[in-house]
């Protein structure tokens, strides 16, 4: 593409008329609907596994919940006593 498109400007920079700037217009125009056409035809709109962001956790349930509220009251109660043991 880069060799198309530098041979095109050379041919219309050394001749410097309308016709051969319409020629690198047209050449230009031509790789624009190429890739649009052929991204039409070929191209998907799934997303991709690499762009889905991550699941988020799933829930706590009643009874992970409950485990935890005792385990927060034990750790109070301890605190309280060694409170207690150090006043």
């Amino acid at each position: 593409m880069k060799l198309l498109r530098v041979t095109a400007l050379n041919c219309s920079l050394l001749q410097q008329t309308i016709g051969a700037w319409r020629t690198v217009f047209y050449l230009g125009a031509a790789v624009y609907v190429f890739g649009t056409v052929f991204y039409g035809l070929l191209g998907s709109g799934e997303v991709q596994p690499w762009a889905m962001l991550p699941k988020k956790p799933e829930e706590p349930t009643e009874q992970e919940l409950q485990q935890l509220k005792d385990k927060e009251q034990e750790k109070e109660k301890t605190n309280e006593r060694e409170m207690v043991e150090v006043a």
